[in-house]
């Protein structure tokens, strides 16, 4: 196994930085944080790198378009956004980076996966989801004055899929491979709004971001995500980029439709009770419509495609679900260990609320075991500043924090 090391990435950091251009439109911009990695060994910020790497590799596989007329040539933007050789270059390393980022993952999924067979997996996916304690974050929150903050941070770390929903999943809908697809292709004509523009899911989603003061463009957050977020975004799109993870791809579909049934109808009472201007339809519509969904993916595409081809399909089947799950639990986590780490911080008065006023210019970025010789405040995604950067160093290992740029 070939590994990606800092040279290479302090060099792709370099040509992405340059394909970007100075004021890129958020959608084009491409940057990584590379040069964070000159002088710092760091395992965790060259992890964080890498991702942010594997993200724009996977990127460059979606039709992006400012929602304004960017300054100058929108021709010459396009031309020089998706130029072949240098998305190439890009995409070499990509191969190396899913063995080393995502690789671990999928194994531990396939070691779950054989041990179970599909279809007593199938019959107990929601009976088990539903015996599942309720979110941690969401019942911490439901006790916490600084709500707000956090789910904003929720919003933004979520919007590095949301906000492109379900173009993941048509890649892997190309081709043909019999009734199972069609089934499928129903599914995404539902996440894309039947064809009605704003009842797709990802304007949705833009409807409740703005219920927060959040920006709607794709990509406009890239700076504030941190690691595990990018874990996430990866190992999803690592199963549908290529269709030799067709099996792991319905994997996918099987846990996310059958556990989206309940998240998000934990997230719609959630809006509801304490957030009641936002718009909350994006997750009251996938509570109901995911009960639908996640029938079709068992019934119409899992068992006609074990029952064609055999049992090593459900067991890939289920090591997709598996990996799934893993991520998705890792995200949340994560999500909820920064949380209650940036609560203790504005308790001890180390740390304040807030939204970082300059998203164009983002300072260099940090992991807790970065060594400052810096007094600046550093920013923690979409929650706030630590007033005291060394307060930085009891966070999970995984978080990112930015220097606050004056």
């Amino acid at each position: 196994m070939t590994f990606i090391g800092k040279q290479d990435l302090l060099d792709i950091g370099e040509r992405l930085a340059a394909r970007a251009g100075t004021n890129p439109p958020s959608v084009y911009d491409i940057r990584i944080d590379a040069e964070a990695l000159r002088g710092n060994e760091d395992p965790s910020l060259r992890r964080f790198v890498q991702h942010q790497a594997l993200m724009r590799s996977y990127q460059g596989r979606y039709v992006l378009l400012p929602s304004a007329a960017p300054v100058g040539s929108i021709l010459s933007r396009l031309q020089n956004h998706y130029d072949p050789r240098e998305m190439l270059r890009l995409d070499e390393l990509r191969a190396n980076l899913e063995d080393e980022l995502v690789g671990p993952l999928v194994a531990e999924a396939r070691s779950l996966g054989h041990r179970q067979d599909c279809a007593g997996y199938v019959a107990n996916l929601i009976p088990n989801l539903k015996a599942n304690r309720p979110s941690g974050f969401l019942e911490f929150l439901d006790s916490s004055s600084n709500r707000d903050h956090y789910y904003r941070n929720f919003l933004l770390q979520s919007s590095v899929d949301l906000l492109a929903e379900a173009s993941a999943s048509a890649l892997g809908v190309v081709g043909e491979y019999g009734e199972p697809q069609s089934a499928l292709f129903r599914i995404l004509i539902d996440e894309f709004g039947y064809g009605v523009h704003n009842k797709k899911h990802s304007v949705l989603y833009r409807s409740t971001l703005r219920g927060f003061g959040l920006s709607e463009e794709y990509n406009a957050y890239w700076s504030l995500f941190d690691t595990p977020t990018l874990e996430l975004h990866n190992v999803i799109h690592f199963m549908f980029q290529s269709p030799r993870n067709l099996f792991l791809q319905i994997g996918f579909l099987l846990f996310a439709e059958a556990s989206y049934q309940r998240s998000t109808e934990e997230h719609f009472r959630y809006l509801k009770r304490f957030h009641p201007g936002v718009d909350a339809h994006y997750f009251g519509e996938h509570a109901h419509i995911d009960i639908h969904h996640s029938a079709m993916v068992a019934d119409e595409v899992v068992a006609p495609l074990v029952s064609k081809y055999g049992p090593e399909v459900g067991s890939e089947i289920v090591a997709g679900a598996e990996l799934t799950r893993l991520a998705f639990e890792r995200s949340g986590d994560h999500l909820l260990a920064v949380t209650l780490a940036f609560e203790a911080a504005v308790k001890a008065g180390r740390a304040e609320f807030g939204m970082p006023t300059n998203l164009a210019s983002p300072g260099r970025c940090a992991v807790p075991a970065t060594k400052w010789n810096t007094g600046s405040a550093l920013q923690i995604g979409g929650i706030g500043f630590l007033t005291d950067p060394s307060a930085f160093r009891v966070f999970p290992p995984l978080s990112v924090g930015r220097e606050v740029v004056p």
